[in-house]
């Protein structure tokens, strides 16, 4: 009995490390540009961030589970207004940022071997759009105070692809493109905040459809 036990307490222990011995994990960090479509488009530039991806595989599987996460500022405004009490002597710099944040995941076929390398998927999960403001003295890095001015959650799906250009054994130049699709949702964009004459500000936010183009160029390692 003793003996049983014990056998069974060594198979769980080394289950969990077989399993991982039976993944490999490719990760990736791009630049990100994304050129806005349709609704969106009239309303808002093209917008800039970073995304980071894994994809978990079992060894030298062409199919694996992409996980993506991506940052993109859309829009941006800077002004300096004067600091309280120093008569406009001094001025601190208040920005505004459009964001987007987003999380998804799905499948992805790739190949796993060759000089260049294609691969495509398809992800789906959720996208945060926040408008943000901050304050800090002209010549300061941090910010002293900050504010979320405005803020939604929709679905978002995309499909894209790209190429693997293997640079050593273990790393690759990425280089992809996606459409990006957003389900309806409210958002700032530059121009949407307006001072209501008495120290107050006016927000007017927008809603439609946020689909984007976007193309990423980085690096992917693991290989």
């Amino acid at each position: 009995m003793k003996r049983s036990l014990g056998l069974l307490l060594l198979v769980g222990t080394l289950a969990p490390g077989t399993a991982v011995a039976e993944t490999d994990l490719i990760g990736g960090a791009t630049f990100l540009t994304g050129a806005p479509q349709g609704a969106f488009d009239a309303v808002v530039g093209h917008g800039y961030g970073l995304e980071g991806h894994a994809l978990v595989t079992p060894p030298s599987s062409p199919f694996g589970l992409r996980i993506q996460g991506s940052f993109l500022v859309y829009g941006h405004e800077r002004t300096v207004i004067p600091f309280s009490g120093t008569r406009g002597r001094v001025g601190l710099d208040l920005t505004t940022d459009n964001w987007i944040g987003s999380l998804v995941l799905g499948p992805q076929l790739v190949a796993r071997s060759g000089p260049v390398r294609p691969y495509v998927y398809g992800v789906g999960g959720l996208s945060y759009f926040a408008t943000t403001s901050e304050v800090r003295s002209e010549d300061a890095f941090y910010a002293f105070a900050r504010s979320t001015n405005f803020d939604d959650v929709t679905f978002r799906w995309s499909v894209g692809g790209g190429v693997n250009i293997p640079v050593s054994r273990t790393v690759a130049l990425d280089l992809g493109v996606a459409y990006v699709s957003n389900d309806r949702v409210s958002y700032l964009a530059e121009g949407d905040i307006l001072d209501d004459g008495s120290g107050g500000a006016i927000f007017t936010p927008r809603r439609s459809e946020a689909n984007l183009v976007q193309f990423t160029i980085g690096v992917s390692g693991g290989w």
